[in-house]
């Protein structure tokens, strides 16, 4: 059910579950989409279809203007703007390496013309990563995406490895 309100993310997600089911049931018919779409929607979300088939022919609208309708209501411009500007300056900071990339997977969906191959989104990724870490995986020019987040977890396992190992050392070396 969607129901409508203010938060963006539910939205977005209901957009995805809706588009996910669509695919896996194989309907393409754009009226036939939108129909589907919309037989799920309840309270604020239901009087709102019911002004844009006031102001519409549904019948002859494609699914990506039902789409846009939608995320014009829905998700603003200003609020997906906000998320891939996050996007362009997201840098790892404090946040581990799943942290970094959870916030990268999330940001990247509304930016998705500033990298435009696997090349360039693993060289995004990189380029974010704390300054201790983003050499050591540069220079091994990694092209794949999902391989330069396994390296770079790799290597925030080792580092808190080592740390633990030099704690340790210092334990006993002061006992």
């Amino acid at each position: 059910m969607f129901e409508g309100g203010a938060d963006p993310m539910v939205a977005d997600d209901y957009m995805d579950q809706v588009e996910t089911q669509l695919i896996s049931m194989d309907v393409t018919d754009d009226h036939l989409k939108i129909m589907l779409a919309t037989y799920k929607f309840s309270k604020d979300a239901k009087l709102w279809w019911k002004s844009v088939t006031n102001q519409y022919k549904v019948e002859e609208m494609s699914w990506d203007m039902f789409k846009e309708l939608f995320y014009e209501k829905y998700f603003s411009i200003t609020k997906r703007w906000e998320f891939k500007d996050q996007f362009v300056g997201l840098i790892q900071g404090n946040m581990s390496i799943t942290e970094y990339e959870n916030k990268f997977t999330f940001l990247f969906r509304f930016a998705p013309e500033i990298v435009s191959n696997e090349v360039e989104k693993t060289k995004k990724f990189v380029s974010g990563l704390h300054d201790r870490m983003r050499p050591l995986i540069m220079a091994q020019y990694l092209k794949v995406y999902l391989e330069a987040v396994e390296r770079t977890l790799m290597l925030e396992a080792e580092a808190k490895d080592k740390d633990v190992r030099r704690e340790q050392w210092k334990q006993k070396r002061n006992a």
